[in-house]
């Protein structure tokens, strides 16, 4: 039968495993675990200003930025890549990218 102690330091084994990766990544694994999103949670998560660091407009001024061209689809997808909320590889799929157009281009209607 295992000991007391044993046990006690296995079962903080998983506890600093997940310290370690949160230290290291700087998000936590709920974060990173955001990774493929859809087009239309990547629009609302950029109008609700989670993109706002990265230079994406929030809330009217992310539709104004849009129709006025100072803003685009590309440069949302990228934002989020570079936030590590959407992997590198959506930046090549066309589907993806005119859908997140079609979303910011409704955000005011």
């Amino acid at each position: 039968m295992a000991n007391f102690k044993q046990i006690f330091i296995l079962g903080l084994s998983p506890i600093l495993i997940v310290s370690l990766w949160i230290s290291f990544s700087g998000k936590s694994p709920a974060q990173s675990a955001q990774f493929n999103i859809s087009a239309v949670d990547l629009v609302q998560l950029a109008r609700n200003g989670y993109l706002r660091e990265q230079g994406i407009p929030q809330f009217n001024r992310l539709a104004s930025a849009y129709r006025s061209g100072e803003i685009s689809a590309e440069d949302v997808i990228e934002a989020a890549i570079a936030d590590n909320r959407l992997s590198a590889g959506v930046a090549d799929d066309p589907g993806y990218l005119e859908t997140v157009d079609h979303f910011l281009n409704d955000l005011d209607r």
